[in-house]
Order: structure tokens, then sequence, then C-alpha cells
């Protein structure tokens, strides 16, 4: 699978499980304010990794709100390995 399918893929997953936390967290629903832009342009391909994962703090740092849903973690790391090309590397 190409870097491009690939990202649109996990963004995919990444972007549901993060509008299912957005309906009862709003940390989670300002986030997916701040990344709508970015889903979108992940959506039409014009996103080719590997690119710099801005949001990254708000899912891996342990002082963030977000922190605490394992589900929305291991989506957003996954999303974030393709978004910086790290999925296709050996």
């Amino acid at each position: 699978m190409d870097q491009v399918k690939l990202l649109q893929e996990k963004a995919r997953i990444f972007h549901g499980i993060l509008q299912q936390y957005a309906k009862k967290d709003d940390h989670a629903s300002m986030v997916l304010g701040f990344m709508a832009n970015l889903f979108d342009s992940i959506e039409r391909g014009d996103i080719v990794p590997p690119m710099h994962d801005d949001y990254r703090w708000h899912f891996a740092n342990t002082e963030s709100p977000l922190f605490k849903y394992d589900d929305l973690g291991e989506a957003h790391a996954q999303y974030s390995h393709a978004l910086e090309g790290w999925a296709n590397k050996s």
C-alpha cells in the first residue's frame, strides 16, 4: 500500500474515534476542530508523508486530557506513524 493510501486509512480510523469522543469530551471536540482541515487534506490526497505531526501532544503526552483514552491513543499512534512516514520503514 502506498504512503498516501495508508495515511488515508489510518486517518479515517483515527478521525472516527476522535469524533466519538468529541461528542462527550470538550477537549476532544476542540482538537477535532483544530484538525478538521488536516483530515480534509488527507482525504483529498493532498498530504504526502513524511510530515510532522503537529497535534501529537494532545494524544501522546500524559498531561493531555485525552491521554486517558487508550483506543484513541493507539489510533493516533498508527495515524502518526503513517503521517511521519515511519509506517513503511523496516
